[in-house]
């Protein structure tokens, strides 16, 4: 009965080791993703702001031409 006991102990203790590694692989997953959203995110926002700057100018330059 004791035996079965140790193992069982054993068993589960590795059984919680396993898990508590694979969380802290999937958070560093999901922290390198989060990373990369937010690179991604800047650049459309960045891409956004261009094509905003870019047909403002160019109604600028349209009011003034035709004045």
């Amino acid at each position: 009965m004791m035996r079965k006991n140790t193992e069982l102990h054993d068993e589960l203790a590795n059984e919680k080791r396993e898990l508590k590694e694979a969380v802290t692989a999937l958070r560093k997953e999901l922290d390198e993703t989060a990373t990369r959203g937010k690179k991604v995110a800047t650049k459309v926002g960045a891409a956004v702001l261009a094509t905003v700057v870019a047909k403002t100018l160019l109604k600028l330059k349209r009011r003034s031409s035709s004045d």
